[in-house]
C-alpha cells in the first residue's frame, strides 16, 4: 500500500509540474494518471488492405507522460504476429511542450476536422488522426499527407505536425520498455497473399466466438476486442505465432492481425482506406 501512495504522490506532483494548473484547467485535463491523453494512427494510402487492418496506433501519450510507440520488429521473416510496443516516459519538459501545443492547435475547441488540402498536391499518402482526450471527450483533428512538406492554409496543421515529429524523436532515439498490454482487438480476413509453401502454418481457431460472429469492419475483415484475463490468455497464444500463420475456423483459414486496445479508444472500428 506504501508504495502505491508514493507511486500516486510522484504522479500528482508530475502532472502539476507539466504546465502548471493554468494549463491542466484551460485544455479541461482528467486528474487520472492512466488516462489517454493523446492517440496517434495513421490511415488509408496506397497499401495492402490486410497491412492497413494490421496496424494500431502509431502512439499513444497518457496523462502521466508514458509515452507508447510502435517499435521496430526483428529482422527476420515471417516477422512476429505481435507488433512491438515500447513505453517512454517522457520529462517535464517535454510533457510542457505537448500541452503548449495542444494548448496552440485549440484542440478543446475541435470536435472532429479533417483537412484534406494536400490530397490537390500528393497522392496516396495517408491521413493522420490525432485524437486529444479531456474531460470533454475524445477531440480529432485528421491531416491527409501530414508532415510531407506541403503548403496548406491552415495554421494549425504545421502546429500538429511539429507535435507529432517531436514525438516521433523522442520514440525513436529514447530507449523504453516493452509495453505490458491489457486489451486488444483481433481482427480477422481471408488472407490476400497466401503463405509460400515453406511457411504455411495453420493452427486452431484460437477465439470464443466464430469469424461470422465477429464484427464486420469492412472490406471482408472482421474483428473482436477482449480484455482481463482473455486478453492475457490470447497474448501467450499468439507470441508463437508469426505474420503468415493462418486460423482454421470451420474449414476457412483465416489471417490474424493483433492490435492494442488503449483505455478511451473505441474498439473494431470500421477500415478507412481512403487517401
Amino acid at each position: 500500500m506504501r508504495k502505491t501512495l508514493i507511486g500516486l504522490t510522484v504522479a500528482t506532483l508530475f502532472l502539476t509540474a507539466c504546465g502548471g494548473p493554468g494549463l491542466a484547467d484551460t485544455l479541461s485535463l482528467t486528474d487520472d494518471p492512466a488516462s489517454v491523453l493523446l492517440i496517434v494512427k495513421d490511415e488509408g494510402g496506397f497499401v495492402p488492405i490486410e497491412f492497413i487492418v494490421g496496424q494500431g496506433p502509431r502512439m499513444v501519450l497518457l496523462r502521466d507522460g508514458t509515452l507508447i510507440v510502435s517499435g521496430p520488429q526483428i529482422e527476420i521473416f515471417p516477422q512476429p504476429l505481435l507488433p512491438n510496443y515500447q513505453a517512454i516516459q517522457l520529462g517535464e519538459e517535454d510533457m510542457l511542450f505537448v500541452l503548449e501545443e495542444l494548448d496552440a492547435l485549440g484542440f478543446t475547441e475541435i470536435e472532429d476536422e479533417v483537412n484534406n488540402e494536400a490530397a490537390n498536391m500528393v497522392a496516396d499518402a495517408s491521413t493522420t488522426i490525432t485524437t486529444f482526450y479531456n474531460q470533454d471527450g475524445p477531440h480529432r483533428f485528421s491531416v491527409y499527407a501530414l508532415g510531407i512538406g506541403t503548403q496548406v492554409t491552415d495554421g494549425r496543421v504545421p502546429i500538429l505536425a511539429n507535435l507529432v515529429e517531436h514525438l516521433s524523436q523522442i520514440g525513436f532515439s529514447q530507449p523504453g520498455a516493452a509495453y505490458q498490454w491489457e486489451a486488444l482487438e483481433v481482427v480477422a480476413g481471408v488472407p490476400q497473399f497466401p503463405a509460400e509453401p515453406g511457411f504455411v502454418n495453420v493452427q486452431p481457431w484460437p477465439l470464443d466466438v466464430g469469424f461470422d460472429e465477429m464484427a464486420d469492419i469492412g472490406f471482408g475483415w472482421r474483428c473482436a476486442s477482449y480484455e482481463g484475463d482473455e486478453a492475457q490468455t490470447l497474448l501467450g497464444l499468439f507470441t508463437g505465432a508469426n505474420q503468415v500463420t493462418t486460423w482454421d475456423d470451420g474449414g476457412t483459414e483465416y489471417s490474424i492481425k493483433v492490435r492494442p486496445l488503449f483505455p478511451q479508444q473505441e474498439p473494431c472500428t470500421t477500415v478507412a482506406v481512403a487517401g
